[in-house]
């Protein structure tokens, strides 16, 4: 990603999160901006499945940023959930780290099982697609951290986006987090901030090296 195009995002991903408080006029425009500017850099790359399953993805987070932004949780969930699975569709394809990271993917488990005690006495009626929802960052998690990619950037973000996932859940059920809007949005901006720079920079690998054999 190019510096001009890293500074906008981080500008307009400050920019929502300092004026969420104040704007009420278009404020799901400023939420969106940063993914719109993530979905441009894309369609700048190379042509590719990555790029085509990372646009799928770009796009459905932005239609989920939008439907959160007017309450319409299991619609938003539902955008959501299929942004999770293509990522997961990718990071499937680099599938084959061997053992090294199988501690942290243990962590990872316990970590989501945790999370499932947490929330399903507080679910009600949702029960059920938050579990399928949290099954499928599960899913999404352990294909990250057992893929061949490097920890920085992909992977770390993949974690960064079931934090943030975390922070909405948490409070949403359980209990009203302070700052709430700050914690979600600054985790999952940068979240797919690293993941959109990650897969990029794995394909930019996986083209040169075609191009030398």
């Amino acid at each position: 990603m190019s510096k001009t195009m890293s500074i906008a995002f981080l500008s307009f991903s400050l920019l929502y999160l300092l004026g969420v408080s104040y704007l009420e006029t278009f404020i799901w425009l400023y939420k969106v901006t940063p993914i719109l500017l993530l979905i441009i850099v894309v369609l700048r790359s190379e042509p590719s499945q990555t790029r085509a399953v990372l646009l799928f993805s770009l796009i459905f987070s932005g239609c989920g940023d939008l439907l959160l932004a007017i309450d319409e949780f299991i619609f938003g969930v539902a955008a959501f959930l299929i942004a999770q699975l293509s990522y997961g569709f990718l990071f499937s394809r680099s599938w084959g780290v061997g053992m090294r990271r199988w501690p942290l993917s243990l962590l990872l488990v316990v970590y989501l099982f945790f999370m499932a005690w947490l929330l399903i006495p507080k679910l009600g009626e949702l029960q059920l697609p938050v579990m399928v929802y949290l099954l499928a960052i599960a899913t999404m998690g352990l294909l990250a951290i057992q893929s061949r990619l490097p920890m920085r950037w992909a992977v770390l973000g993949a974690v960064l986006f079931i934090v943030s996932d975390s922070f909405i859940a948490i409070n949403k059920f359980v209990y009203a987090i302070p700052f709430e809007t700050y914690w979600i949005m600054s985790t999952y901006y940068a979240a797919q901030f690293m993941l959109v720079v990650g897969f990029l920079a794995a394909q930019k690998q996986s083209l040169r090296n075609q191009s030398v054999n």
